[in-house]
C-alpha cells in the first residue's frame, strides 16, 4: 500500500483524453512508479457477455430438456404401470366374479335338493293348481296435435314421484 507521503498526482500531460476507449489500468511497479498496463477490456467484456449469454440459453434449453425427459419418462414407463397395476385389480375382480357366480349356483342347488326332500313341507306344483289370465287386447293410444306440440317442454311433476 502506499502511504500518502509518497502520493503524486499523475502529470497532467501524461493523462488520456477523453475518448470511447476504457480507461487504462494501473498497476504498481515499484512503491513509486505507476506503469500502464496493456488491456483489452472491450474485447474481454464482449467475450464475457456473450459467454454469459451462452450460459444463459444453455441453461434455459437445459431445463426443457430435463421437463421433456420427465414427460417421456411418465408418458412410457409410469402409466404403462399404472395401467398394468388397474389391469391386475381388474382379473382379481373378474375372479372374485366367477368365484360368486359359482358359489350362488353351489347355493340354488342346496335349496333345490333340499327343496325335493319331503320333510320341508313344500309341495309340488300340479297343471290344476295354475292360474291362467285371459289375454288383454291393447289399444294403441291416438297422437294428438297436443302431445306433439308439447315435445319440446320438459315434463315436471306436481308432486315427489318416489320417497
Amino acid at each position: 500500500m502506499i502511504a500518502a507521503r509518497d502520493y503524486r498526482p499523475i502529470p497532467k500531460s501524461s493523462r488520456l483524453k477523453k475518448s470511447r476507449r476504457a480507461s487504462p489500468t494501473y498497476s504498481l511497479v515499484n512503491s513509486r512508479k505507476i506503469a500502464k498496463m496493456s488491456s483489452n477490456q472491450d474485447k474481454v467484456y464482449y467475450y464475457l457477455q456473450f459467454l454469459l449469454f451462452i450460459n444463459k440459453v444453455s441453461a434455459t434449453f437445459a431445463f426443457f430438456l430435463v421437463t421433456l425427459t420427465l414427460g417421456v419418462y411418465g408418458w412410457t414407463v409410469r402409466v404403462p404401470s399404472l395401467w398394468s397395476q388397474e389391469f391386475r385389480k381388474l382379473t382379481k375382480l373378474q375372479q372374485e366374479e366367477r368365484y360368486l357366480v359359482g358359489a350362488n349356483e353351489v347355493l340354488k342347488h342346496q335349496l333345490a335338493q333340499q327343496a325335493e326332500k319331503p320333510e320341508v313341507g313344500l309341495t309340488q306344483l300340479h297343471p290344476k293348481d295354475l292360474i291362467f289370465l285371459p289375454d288383454v287386447k291393447v289399444v294403441p293410444l291416438s297422437v294428438t296435435d297436443a302431445t306433439i306440440s308439447n315435445q319440446g317442454t320438459p315434463w315436471v311433476a306436481e308432486a315427489p314421484i318416489a320417497y
